[in-house]
């Protein structure tokens, strides 16, 4: 009979520095032979490099039992600079400037199996000792643990609603798909042909090319748009640049040739058994009248050299990436506000200040 796993059993290690952080996040990924959670680390790591800021700080929670690690809770606060100095607890590798936002999905608290039960009240306990106003956690499952968490944190919650959509290539069939996805797959391939077009895998020393041109086409889209685009941010270039040159295993890169030039790219970041779908620009000028990052798609999902080809998330209803009869999974993202009057003057200041700037600039 397996002996019920006592609170009085763990032993709680606070963690306030970003090596102690490191360490623990490689020992997990070690100790229990993770590789997806080896890569998890190193674009963590990525991320704290390239965005890391003086007034984040570090409150995680680490969990023992005698000399184990069984939990690893990654959190930091962040405050505001400015006046009503909101302080908002994020999980690691979330939390940076929407205009530069990486926007990693899939985090979580790290729980060895068979330990929940025990595990979430401490955490639970831990959370509501300290002293911040807002908690903002995007882009996790639902069954995840931090969104078990959460709806017992002092505060109000709210929740929006979303979905990852994966593709299992095993049981995936082109058939499978319905009668306007596959005419307009069909009808892009017989173009492309028309074209000479050719479909590939890029290596890793065409990557800085590509990504610049990747970057171009993105670009244009959104600033037609009249908004600024991920890649306006240099620290979104910074960490992408340091998954290229110190990680290339974590990244890949498909695209559609004509002649020596990429018309549309895909970027997707790599796991073990996973490609997951990041980022896509296309040459829209030059070949509007084509749908070369739908044929992208159908493509890469054939040729994918792991088990599952992520879209990752998208919205509940009419997203695109449902057309590819991917398995949906529920997500959501979570906000807790624990001071909603000290919110309130924060937003306030922060019309105010935008208002004082704009007359400003127009004087």
């Amino acid at each position: 009979m397996t002996r019920m796993i006592s609170q009085s059993d763990l032993r709680l290690l606070q963690v306030h520095s970003d090596i102690q952080l490191t360490t623990l996040l490689t020992d997990i990924a070690q100790t229990y032979k993770s590789t997806k959670q080896q890569s998890s680390v190193d674009i963590l790591n990525t991320w704290a490099n390239s965005y890391w800021q003086e007034n984040w700080q570090l409150h995680s929670f680490a969990y023992y039992q005698d000399d184990k690690l069984i939990c690893l809770a990654p959190f930091f606060i962040e405050k505001s600079k400015f006046f009503p100095f909101i302080k908002t607890l994020h999980l690691v590798g979330q939390g940076e400037a929407e205009y530069a936002e990486v926007a990693l999905e899939y985090l979580d608290v790290f729980i060895k199996r068979g330990y929940e039960k025990t595990v979430y009240p401490l955490i639970i306990k831990e959370i509501n000792k300290l002293n911040f106003d807002l908690c903002v956690v995007k882009a996790v499952f639902k069954d995840s643990h931090i969104a078990k968490i959460l709806p017992h944190i002092r505060g109000t919650l709210t929740q929006q609603h979303y979905a990852q959509y994966k593709v299992d290539k095993v049981h995936w069939q082109f058939e499978q798909l319905s009668k306007n996805t596959r005419s307009r797959i069909n009808r892009c391939k017989n173009q492309l042909t028309n074209l000479s077009a050719i479909v590939r895998w890029l290596n890793d020393e065409e990557y800085d090319n590509a990504w610049c041109l990747l970057k171009k086409h993105h670009q244009s889209r959104w600033q037609n748009k009249g908004k600024n685009g991920a890649f306006a941010a240099p620290e979104f270039n910074e960490f992408h640049k340091a998954l290229r040159e110190k990680n290339s295993g974590t990244i890949a890169m498909s695209a559609v040739f004509i002649g020596e030039q990429p018309i549309a790219i895909h970027y997707y970041l790599v796991s073990n058994d996973t490609y997951h779908f990041y980022q896509s620009g296309w040459d829209q000028q030059n070949y509007a009248k084509l749908s070369p990052g739908l044929y992208l798609h159908y493509w890469s999902i054939i040729n994918c050299p792991t088990k599952y080809y992520d879209f990752m998330m998208g919205g509940i209803n009419n997203s695109y990436k449902a057309k590819f009869n991917a398995d949906a999974r529920a997500m959501i993202s979570i906000t807790v506000v624990k001071s909603p009057v000290k919110l309130f003057f924060s937003k306030v200041c922060n019309k105010l200040n935008r208002s004082l700037f704009s007359r400003f600039i127009r004087k």
